[in-house]
């Protein structure tokens, strides 16, 4: 299956950070890189991106790649179109995982109830490069969860982006996706959906530094995509949205609240995941994004088996 305990020139990982950090780290296990696609040859003037949060890997992603090959979705189109996923609570479990938990991890128990896709295994399914690192240990169990990045292009230069500890452990990942002579950053994010216990509960302060923190790692790059589940849980009137829009990142693209009134599909329903772009080259020449439903109703328990729903960017770009 390829590389699973990635070397330090695959996935550059941090060292340094307080103590808590430290013994998160060290509770969950080796990044991942695989490289199990041949060599994109198409020609291809545009790009899809799905981003989800599978819910520690219930959502289904297959059968929502299944779909997007079969046509299920009209912005996927008719010609056979490049796909980079990016995934929050990615899930993985194996051998590189400590056997006995250190205390660091989420105080939750984890369900059995619903199967869960183990994230290198749909790698090797699609037969495509996989990118992952994890956040996190999935309490006492032998598993942990992160965010990963899938494709069938090549990725390369990726980055674990460790953020500023709040409640729990939080590492995005970006890599460098290469179409035809184009080079775009994609990154997968997750942020805090809470603060610690006290007056900062709600953790829009914690986020915002999570953001600053991220924005700063990603400064250089002027043609970005990053989906991401941010958490929002005031919107628009938190500083992290404040901050990504003055870093020229575009909301919803085109500007604006999506149309859609969630995308955290339990309770209560919020618009917390986004496609965010930032094109300061001038290469994108339009960039539209929907949400992905598994039926007209919307009122089902789960979508695709998360608890929330995936979205679907279409990039087009100018020639080159």
């Amino acid at each position: 299956m390829g590389d699973l305990s990635a070397p330090p020139e695959r996935i550059s990982l941090p060292t340094d950070g307080d103590a808590r950090l430290r013994g998160w780290r060290a509770n969950v296990g080796a990044p991942i890189a695989l490289d199990l696609a041949p060599e994109w040859s198409r020609p291809a003037g545009a790009l899809l991106v799905l981003s989800w949060n599978v819910w520690i890997g219930r959502g289904r992603l297959l059968e929502v790649v299944e779909g997007l090959r079969a046509g299920a979705w009209a912005l996927a189109g008719e010609e056979p179109l490049p796909l980079v996923v990016l995934l929050q609570e990615a899930y993985r479990s194996d051998a590189t995982v400590p056997e006995r938990s250190n205390g660091f991890h989420p105080r939750e128990i984890m369900s059995r109830t619903r199967p869960r896709a183990d994230v290198a295994e749909l790698a090797s399914r699609l037969g495509w490069n996989l990118r992952y690192v994890p956040s996190m240990r999935n309490a006492a169990e032998r598993s942990d969860r992160g965010n990963a990045i899938l494709s069938p292009l090549p990725l390369d230069d990726t980055t674990a982006i460790e953020l500023p500890m709040v409640l729990q452990r939080r590492v995005a990942l970006a890599a460098t996706v290469r179409l035809g002579g184009r080079r775009l950053r994609v990154v997968s994010g997750h942020l805090d959906p809470r603060g610690p216990p006290g007056y900062k509960w709600l953790g829009a302060a914690g986020r915002a530094a999570q953001t600053a923190h991220l924005l700063a790692a990603l400064e250089a790059d002027d043609l970005l995509i990053l989906g991401a589940d941010l958490n929002l849980g005031r919107g628009r009137a938190e500083r992290s949205w404040r901050l990504l829009t003055e870093a020229g990142l575009r909301f919803g693209v085109p500007p604006g609240f999506p149309r859609w009134r969630h995308t955290y599909h339990a309770l209560p329903r919020l618009v917390l995941d986004y496609i965010l772009l930032r094109d300061r080259a001038g290469a994108v020449r339009r960039a539209r994004i929907e949400r992905l439903d598994q039926d007209a109703s919307d009122r089902g328990p789960v979508v695709f088996g998360s608890d929330h729903h995936p979205l679907l960017g279409r990039i087009d770009f100018n020639p080159e």
